[in-house]
């Protein structure tokens, strides 16, 4: 239960909201719920339009690294579902969603992959106990999370040792404070990396990201 084409999209191929994604980078949580509240209707078919594949990458990454099909995972900033969709197809049972749009949580929850979903602002800790995970994913999420450093250390004391913590971050907004966030979770051994893609597509289609805006995927293990 939910608590509290081809070529480029033009505007004319995709809605309002998804033409008018880049200006959201910098927007307050109140703002940005606000936005996604509004695009919920139809997040789903505006992103294939824009050729994001984000979600079924992520799942593949979750099999790559051999997390078990029932291990517990929370798929952090997911959106409709398209995220939990994927790692559904892919056998995996037991997924808890969290994001800040009440809306997208409604969308989510009509696809039946969740078995549990909360809203949340990941500027805010999480209020989940301690290592009730065995992995984690936040897909194109990051970019509106302010205090990234305190985010990654509730990452890590939400999902298991061993447990694996798979993000994707915008490569022009991962510059040298995220990547010392990154780092610093590193030293004071919360974590380890496992890889980190080279610069992926992200939405390619998009008229105002195409090629110049692309995406990382890291991929790290708490110790």
């Amino acid at each position: 239960m939910v608590e509290s084409r081809d070529g480029d999209a033009s505007p004319n191929d995709v809605s309002d909201s998804a033409s008018d994604l880049t200006r959201m980078t910098d927007a307050d949580p109140q703002s940005l719920a606000a936005y996604y509240d509004k695009w919920a209707g139809s997040y789903d078919a505006d992103l294939p339009k824009m050729g994001y594949d984000a979600p079924m990458r992520a799942a593949a990454i979750m099999q790559d690294q051999g997390v078990a099909p029932d291990a517990p995972i929370l798929d952090a900033g997911c959106g409709t579902g398209l995220t939990g969709l994927e790692l559904s197809k892919a056998g995996y049972r037991d997924i808890t969603g969290i994001d800040i749009s009440l809306e997208s949580l409604q969308a989510a929850e009509a696809k039946g992959v969740y078995r549990h979903l909360k809203k949340r602002d990941m500027n805010k800790p999480l209020a989940f106990g301690d290592n009730g995970f065995g992995a984690l994913q936040c897909i194109g999420t990051l970019t509106y999370v302010r205090e990234v450093r305190k985010l990654f250390a509730e990452f890590c004391r939400v999902v298991k040792r061993g447990g694996i913590i798979s993000f994707t971050q915008r490569a022009d907004l991962y510059d040298g404070a995220f990547a010392k966030a990154i780092q610093a979770t590193v030293r004071v051994g919360l974590w380890e990396q496992v890889s980190h893609s080279d610069p992926m597509p992200y939405l390619p289609n998009h008229q105002d990201f195409g090629d110049q805006k692309r995406v990382f995927y890291d991929v790290y293990r708490v110790k």
